[in-house]
């Protein structure tokens, strides 16, 4: 079973909406892990200087697995997604399209906390 990567919008948009990603995610069948990618980690330390989302999305990622990646950005997401095979959780629109024309599967938070895979 695929696990799922999580996007630095992904993270921000559940703080802001309280959502629980931990019991969200894990109640769909299809994902078996939660994934954060290094280059996430690094995206989210440098909003956290002046973001409280941000730095909140730090606290709760350290129940996840954070594994190396390399680049940074959409670019760093959609690499890591393809080497392992990995579903993406975001709410960026340009990332969602760039995915999907790479055949990467995907998923996003709809305003009521659920998660619609794509």
């Amino acid at each position: 079973m695929p696990k799922i990567i999580l996007d630095t919008n992904s993270l921000i948009y559940a703080v802001r909406r309280h959502v629980d990603l931990s019991v969200v995610l894990f109640g769909i069948d299809e994902i078996n892990g939660i994934i954060i990618p290094e280059c996430v980690l690094s995206e989210l330390r440098g909003l956290s200087v002046r973001n409280p989302y941000a730095r909140t999305a730090l606290e709760m990622i350290s129940h996840f697995e954070i594994i190396s990646s390399e680049g940074k950005g959409d670019d760093c997401i959609l690499e890591t997604a393809r080497t392992l095979g990995a579903f993406i959780l975001t709410n960026d629109r340009e990332l969602l399209i760039r995915a999907k024309s790479l055949g990467i599967r995907n998923a996003s938070i709809r305003a009521n906390g659920t998660v619609m895979m794509n």
